[in-house]
């Protein structure tokens, strides 16, 4: 394989820059984008751009790039290992090493055919990698110093210009480190002479104005971790311990401490471990608000670990002097602008009810529409949390980003639905009161009708009801939670379900508190979404309310009336879900029947269709439906069967007046028809799964990006629900026509579109990239 002139030119192209690998890489993107598929020039470009695109992770090398990336067996795109690549890609690389000007572009190419044990002597590449990443760094630093030199007057640390020679020292200082790896890893002789190297940059940086604690950072981790380079290290350390001590940089005294101590004796690490805790003590001095508080929590974290007894109660006392003031704790709320209607729906629901008894059991009986989905969003960014206890104050639980899997992010989604639905609660609890008018008499002979609510408690729960409607919040909450609780466990206990632990050995025996009686919910029977409403709304894992233990233990202000709502009715649905509806003592509309009992369902037979209480949320009857579908019309000349299949959609959506669940069922129906228009479309289809269809369909021109993008999606819920990873969730009548709509609108466009036969080769499997 012979080098062609212009790839060659371009893999050259990086040698006067500060970051050579993005400029060569935007280089051969160019040519790559101006060249024919399939012809060698192409080829070679494309080689060498993924070259160039490959990053470490985790230890290895992966290429994240777009066109680069291989597919997996459901059509979705994924990272691609070296070893992954096509021999041709190999050979291109072997190719242009020895030619590049720029060493860290050599360094690069030889280390990835490294990996690859490309060819008779693979060592041969590691070695050239390592002299070459060497090459680089000396290459980059001159190159920073005559930048700098250039500069007149001198640049303003953190300007523009300063920001290109700081770019040139890290890659000088990423080059080592990576030779460094290299040379350690295969015990070759120029190990010794590479540590001296990051040493010496490492002094360099210090002696910098301003010091780099990045480089010097990067030049210290691989050799405190390392036994055989430990001693040489130490010296360095010391001398940043000394540089970083004024206001400001307690922070990176503190970092460098802590690597010193792994490098020192055994015998010295108390002496380090005080030094560390002063210093986390003069950052937690120099700061306020929170990040003071932080400061504190690892100080005292350093202090037990370390067993330093005595700093570790000057922490705590130093601790328990800031006050709530001293804290910037905000509210940041968001506008959500409600329905047309949305809370009138609710009080009609109350109207309709012909007594007291009825409205309060439409109240416990009606769930909040709840997902039950615990995978994370594809591309969602989710930040570490804290958790603080402001009473304290102290950190009560610090949590990564990806700690649970995404399940974080879905219970923040589910409080603030429920937020919405306490809304609800909220305007029906107030229209009970404006009709109605009960007083807490009136309400405990209906509270105590169960077995599991003895009248000696259930007048504490009417008395809730009263002080929320009289504006009491913090008594109605007080009244009503431990309430709660005591229903709950009266219900296991009525269901045969264990709420003890027997005494063992010095443990005492204990009655089952609240966290694990919410652990047990799906035990006792209750109907989804009530298990997850309750675990969201009660429980305090990442995300959830926490609503018990915030008003119980008086960790916040006086809660939101809503949210006050809200625990009266999971208090209502603990004390009725299962119980028979009251007796009726009047007539009442049909379009207002009451919700059925779950475990009175199988055996009742209904003339006609019941209305769906959510959907009184969003409509106020069952006409009002043909607005919300008015727009939904089918495709002329789209295959009959798909018609079939869009209409049905239509209807179900309609009718999720009755059922609230079938707005979903409708969407999926609407990807059925858009399969069946894709089959019509696309030559030789046969049986081929739809990722296959809409991969095909692409490639031919029939789908757009957008298209392909919205249709790949809606196959991954249809796979979800299918496969029993996700049960269905369900949407807003006007949130489903918005999606049918736009599934409405692609089946015409795909339909109407014509395909473009592809001009030349694939260029991605020509190449083997």
């Amino acid at each position: 394989m012979d080098a062609q002139p212009a790839v060659l030119s371009a893999v050259n192209s990086g040698v006067d820059s500060c970051e050579p690998l993005h400029k060569v890489g935007r280089e051969l993107r160019a040519g790559w984008s101006h060249t024919n598929p399939g012809e060698e020039e192409h080829e070679h470009f494309a080689a060498l751009w993924a070259a160039m695109e490959f990053r470490l992770q985790d230890g290895t090398w992966h290429l994240v790039l777009g066109p680069f990336r291989s597919t997996d067996d459901s059509g979705d795109l994924v990272s691609r290992a070296v070893g992954e690549m096509a021999p041709a890609v190999f050979e291109a690389w072997a190719t242009y090493a020895p030619e590049t000007t720029h060493p860290l572009i050599r360094a690069r190419l030889h280390h990835l055919l490294w990996v690859a044990r490309h060819g008779t002597r693979p060592i041969e590449h590691l070695r050239s990698a390592v002299h070459s990443y060497r090459d680089a760094a000396g290459a980059l630093l001159t190159k920073a110093e005559k930048h700098l030199e250039a500069l007149v007057p001198p640049p303003e640390p953190g300007g523009a210009a300063s920001f290109e020679v700081e770019v040139a020292r890290l890659a000088a200082a990423d080059a080592l480190v990576l030779a460094y790896g290299l040379a350690a890893a295969t015990r070759q002789p120029e190990r010794t002479d590479i540590v001296g190297e990051m040493i010496a940059l490492g002094q360099a940086a210090l002696a910098w104005k301003p010091p780099s604690k990045d480089v010097l950072g990067r030049m210290t981790a691989p050799l405190v971790v390392s036994t055989h380079d430990k001693p040489a290290v130490r010296p360095l350390l010391e001398r940043a311990v000394d540089e970083y001590c004024g206001e400001g940089q307690f922070h990176y005294r503190v970092e460098f401490l802590e690597e010193l101590r792994c490098v020192v004796g055994a015998d010295e690490h108390r002496d380090v471990d005080e030094q560390i805790h002063r210093a986390r003590m003069e950052l937690a001095d120099s700061s306020t608000g929170f990040r003071k508080l932080l400061a504190l929590e690892d100080a005292a974290r350093h202090a037990r670990d370390s067993g330093l007894t005595d700093p570790l109660d000057e922490v705590r006392r130093t601790q328990q002097k800031i006050g709530r003031d001293e804290l910037p704790m905000k509210t940041i709320g968001t506008p959500v602008p409600l329905p047309t209607g949305y809370l009138e729906a609710a009080s009609a629901a109350i109207d309709a009810a012909d007594s007291m008894e009825h409205a309060l059991h439409l109240i416990a009986t009606t769930p909040p529409t709840m997902s039950d989905s615990v995978a994370l969003p594809s591309g969602l960014l989710s930040l570490p949390t804290v958790y603080i206890n402001p009473n304290g104050p102290v950190v009560t639980r610090t949590v990564g980003s990806d700690s649970t899997g995404g399940e974080g992010f879905f219970f923040r989604q589910h409080v603030f639905a429920l937020d919405v639905h306490g809304l609800v609660v909220e305007a029906q609890l107030d229209r009970v009161r404006d009709r109605f008018r009960p007083t807490a008499e009136d309400l405990v002979p209906f509270f105590a009708s169960p077995e599991h609510a003895p009248e000696t408690r259930m007048r504490g729960l009417a008395r809730a009801f009263e002080a929320f409607w009289e504006g009491d919040v913090d008594t109605a909450l007080a009244l009503a939670l431990p309430r709660l609780e005591g229903m709950l466990r009266r219900r296991f206990q009525a269901a045969d379900i264990t709420v003890i632990t027997h005494a063992k050995g010095e443990t005492i025996g204990q009655v089952q508190q609240l966290g694990s009686l919410l652990d047990k919910l799906d035990e006792l029977g209750f109907p989804a979404p009530w298990p997850l409403v309750l675990r969201t709304v009660l429980g305090n894992a990442e995300g959830q309310m926490n609503l018990r233990n915030n008003v119980l233990h008086d960790l916040v202000d006086t809660p939101s009336r809503h949210r006050a709502a809200l625990a009266l009715q999971i208090a209502l649905a603990v004390l009725l879900l299962g119980e028979e509806p009251p007796a009726r003592t009047g007539s009442a509309d049909s379009g207002t029947r009451m919700p059925l009992p779950w475990n009175a369902a199988a055996d009742q037979r209904l003339p006609f269709p019941v209305p769906d209480p959510r959907a009184h949320h969003f409509v106020t009857q069952y006409a009002d439906m043909h607005d919300v579908v008015a727009g939904l019309t089918v495709p002329s000349g789209i295959p009959q069967s798909a018609a079939t299949v869009l209409h049905t959609s239509r209807e179900l959506l309609r009718h999720s007046y009755f059922c609230y669940e079938f707005s979903t069922v409708a969407l999926l129906h609407a990807l059925i028809a858009m399969e069946i228009v894709l089959r019509a479309k696309i030559p030789d289809s046969g049986t081929k799964p739809l990722h296959a269809l809409i991969k095909q369909g692409k490639e031919s021109g029939l789908l757009t990006e957008r298209q392909t993008e919205f249709l790949h999606e809606g196959r991954k819920l249809r796979n979800r629900i299918a496969h029993g990873q996700r049960a269905h969730s369900v949407m807003p009548p006007r949130w489903g026509a918005g999606m049918l709509t736009t599934s409405f609108t692609l089946i015409s466009e795909v339909w109407a579109a014509q395909p473009t036969p592809p001009a030349t080769t694939d260029t991605y499997e020509s190449t083997g990239i």
